[in-house]
């Protein structure tokens, strides 16, 4: 059942506002000037930011702590609702039913409407709220540009959701509610807490008690028409009481349009239906598709008035949902189908122990919303902070909070007072003391307190919001505002070079934005071969790191970064990385060509390579094949030299090839590419002589002397010359100028027979190896 004790509700009646007793209410404008519309930063339209109740922005960076901002001015009513949050506005709902647009940037009021002067508390009549203005929180109509409240009026007595029009600023929608739905709504003994939900063309608006359990009420949602239509959806609880009263009011799965909450204990017990379940209700509503109660609900939980419905489910995901309550213990439920009575996924039914989740209180241990965010669920625990547990949702399974509250994966904050349902942004959870002590700041994964504001009041139930990085809490009757701070907002990562081979070095340089003070950096690489990344240089003030290749295996290696700013408690604030490719060190391809390409035995033939496409710098080995050989020789070892002279002496006449192996200078390969060229080995020759005798005939005994003159053609290198002489009263050839490098000679004739002596030449290759290439004779005569 409802318990809504809280700070002293001021009323404050603009003197604009309507009479008592008027129908429509007339457009209503603040005291303060109008401001200029700020420009959009983040949204929050609905309760705890989704429909799934969350409580989280995941669009934040992580933050360091906040500093205090604006404060609005002074509203004509006490804020109950959690602020809401669309295109630059802050939307603003007080008990005198009004709806106030803030400027997000200054807090200044842009424009304000009163949907109508509220019912107070009748004489008699129990509550603790007065009046009975707009206590739920609204929901913003994004599409439609509309924002809906709901309120009773002084003027019928009656319930009715109102759409103002974001634009006009006029009311555009208004239904009443009727009260003969069910077994009758009646007003006197009803409260609407529950936040506004929207789905499914629907306004989902919860009903519960009063607190003081006036009456026989039930626990309700109705659905009414964002068309609309008058025609609308009903859900009442089967038994008495029964309350949907929890702040966070309805949950609604996105995926299926499904419509989940939470009710308080019947009264009386036994025999009830449905006391202290999670319902869920088709879109339309109507009778419940499926619910959840704990085992003990009756003994625990009814019997000793601990509501299961004095917080909102929280939908983890389409196929987990978590919840707890006044008794102080928690349930994992499977929202597809929730099980009837002990129905959970966790804890175990049989044997059912309960799993306590605030430090061991079963009596009035907690209320509100649950927030969800990291694997973990948040949730303030009466008297005794925020406690925040891990959820494991393979399991599934979430650890506990005993008295002891030390489980493992569980952090709890104390020494607080009574919080608010805490929200989740920028990797903290932030929550209101609504014992007065102003705003706090956790860190999101280990409790640590990041932040805590001067202090301030809020009402009961009270929970911030957040968008663009601003808290907006509701403290009275203003709206207060703090900044995140945060770390640093992101980090980029280049590597030089991009592409090594084993050995090389690279420069990891990293450029963080945004940091609050100054960042620090933290880098790390993942190699080529593994999945898992390697810290390689703890955090610190340098922005590069130098990697060493040396070993790295070919592939892609990522080098990453973490940044934090130098106050962040978080591991990281960013992250980022980039890839750099080590190559197995090579080289793509290698030419060679000779020079010359024909040559004789003895000729230094010079063998040039060329290596391309190497990942550092080439190292050449050059072989020679004979041309009598299959067999190749190496004739030089690796080295930088491209070049290789070859000495032909020796080599047989034919085709010689020679050849060499390249290999970047870090590979480890035999050879990365190889490449031949062909020499042919010719024998060395001369083609032909010719020879001539100046003068061809003398006399005998006259003494003369005969000049013989030889021309090879046709020689490999340069020719040889050997002269000889046949006379004229033999056959014999006589030599008579052994090979040199003259092409004459001269014969002195004295003592010449008279008749024809022949005069003659042999050629030769100045390398053949050969009696001569050539001959050529020339007759002389003696007279």
């Amino acid at each position: 059942m409802l318990r809504l004790a809280g700070t002293a509700v001021v009323m404050l009646v603009l003197s604009s506002a309507p009479a008592v007793g008027a129908a429509r209410p007339a457009p209503i404008s603040a005291a303060a000037p109008k401001a200029t519309a700020a420009a959009p930063s983040g949204s929050w339209t609905v309760y705890h930011h989704d429909n799934a109740r969350t409580g989280y922005d995941s669009t934040q960076p992580a933050v360091t702590g906040a500093t205090t901002g604006w404060v609005s001015p002074t509203l004509d009513g006490s804020v109950y609702a959690e602020p809401l949050v669309y295109n630059g506005i802050v939307f603003a709902a007080t008990l005198q039913g009004t709806v106030y647009a803030l400027n997000q940037s200054d807090g200044t009021i842009v424009w304000s409407r009163n949907v109508g002067v509220p019912h107070p508390i009748g004489t008699g009549q129990c509550g603790n709220v007065n009046p009975l203005g707009i206590i739920s929180t609204p929901v913003i109509d994004v599409a439609a540009g509309r924002i809906y409240v709901s309120e009773i009026l002084n003027a019928d007595s009656a319930w009715h959701v109102f759409g103002i029009d974001l634009m006009s600023h006029l009311v555009v929608m208004d239904t009443t509610i009727p009260s003969g739905v069910g077994t009758g709504l009646d007003w006197t003994i009803q409260q609407q807490r529950g936040a506004l939900g929207l789905a499914n063309g629907y306004v989902y608006i919860p009903f519960g008690g009063r607190d003081g359990d006036c009456g026989p009420y039930h626990g309700w949602v109705i659905g009414v028409p964002t068309s609309g239509s008058t025609s609308v959806a009903v859900y009442e609880t089967p038994s008495t009481a029964e309350g949907i009263w929890a702040p966070g009011g309805v949950v609604v799965d996105d995926s299926t349009g499904n419509v989940f909450f939470a009710t308080g204990n019947a009264i009386p017990c036994s025999g009830a239906v449905n006391s202290d379940s999670v319902i869920r209700n088709a879109p339309t509503l109507g009778a419940a598709t499926s619910f959840f109660q704990p085992p003990d609900w009756s003994a625990n939980w009814c019997g000793p008035d601990e509501d299961l419905g004095s917080i909102s489910p929280v939908l983890i995901s389409p196929s987990l949902m978590f919840t707890t309550g006044k008794y102080g213990q928690g349930f994992l439920m499977d929202p597809t189908n929730l099980g009837g009575t002990d129905g959970q996924l966790y804890p175990g039914r049989t044997p059912y122990n309960g799993v306590d989740v605030c430090l061991g209180d079963h009596s009035a241990a907690s209320y509100g919303s649950i927030a969800s965010a990291y694997g973990r669920v948040y949730f303030s625990c009466e008297g005794n902070g925020i406690v925040s547990l891990s959820v494991n949702t393979s399991t599934p399974s979430f650890s506990s909070c005993d008295a002891t509250c030390n489980a493992t994966g569980t952090w709890h904050v104390g020494g607080l007072g009574t919080m608010s349902s805490p929200i989740v942004a920028g990797g903290a959870v932030w929550a209101i003391s609504t014992s007065g002590g102003g705003l706090y700041g956790f860190n999101a994964t280990t409790g640590a307190q990041i932040f805590h504001s001067a202090n301030f009041g809020a009402s009961r139930f009270s929970t911030p919001s957040e968008a663009g990085g601003q808290i907006f809490a509701g403290s009275g009757n203003v709206i207060r505002s703090f900044n995140m701070v945060s770390g640093c907002s992101s980090v980029t990562v280049s590597a030089a070079p991009t592409t090594v081979s084993s050995g090389t070095h690279v420069t990891v340089t990293a450029v963080a934005t945004g940091c609050p003070t100054s960042p620090l950096y933290e880098y790390w690489v993942r190699p080529a071969t593994s999945s898992t990344w390697q810290m390689v240089q703890a955090y610190g003030t340098s922005a590069t790191y130098d990697w060493n290749s040396t070993g790295a295996a070919p592939g892609t290696v990522y080098l990453g970064v973490h940044a934090r700013d130098a106050g962040s408690p978080a591991a990281y604030d960013a992250v980022a990385s980039t890839p750099v490719t080590v190559t197995a060190p090579s080289c793509a391809s290698v030419t060679v060509s000779a020079l010359p390409t024909s040559v004789s035995s003895g000729t230094h033939v010079t063998a040039t390579a060329i290596a391309t496409g190497c990942t550092s710098s080439p190292r050449y080995e050059f072989w020679l094949r004979p041309a009598t050989s299959s067999t190749w020789q190496l004739v030089q070892s690796y080295g930088t030299s491209a070049t290789y002279d070859w000495n032909s002496t020796g080599a047989a006449a034919g085709t010689v090839y020679l050849g060499v192996h390249a290999r970047d200078a870090n590979s480890t390969a035999a050879y990365d590419a190889v490449a031949s060229t062909p020499v042919t080995v010719t024998t060395p020759s001369c083609a032909s002589v010719s020879i001539s005798a100046s003068p061809t005939s003398v006399a005998h005994g006259s003494g003369t002397h005969v000049t013989i003159t030889a021309a090879a053609t046709g020689c490999t290198n340069s020719p040889r010359y050997e002269f000889w002489l046949r006379p004229a009263s033999s056959s014999t050839w006589q030599l008579v100028q052994g090979y040199g490098t003259s092409a004459t000679y001269d014969w002195n004739s004295t003592g010449a027979l008279p008749g024809t002596v022949y005069l003659g030449v042999h050629v030769r290759d100045a390398n053949s190896t050969a009696s001569y290439d050539a001959v050529a004779s020339t007759p002389v005569t003696v007279t």
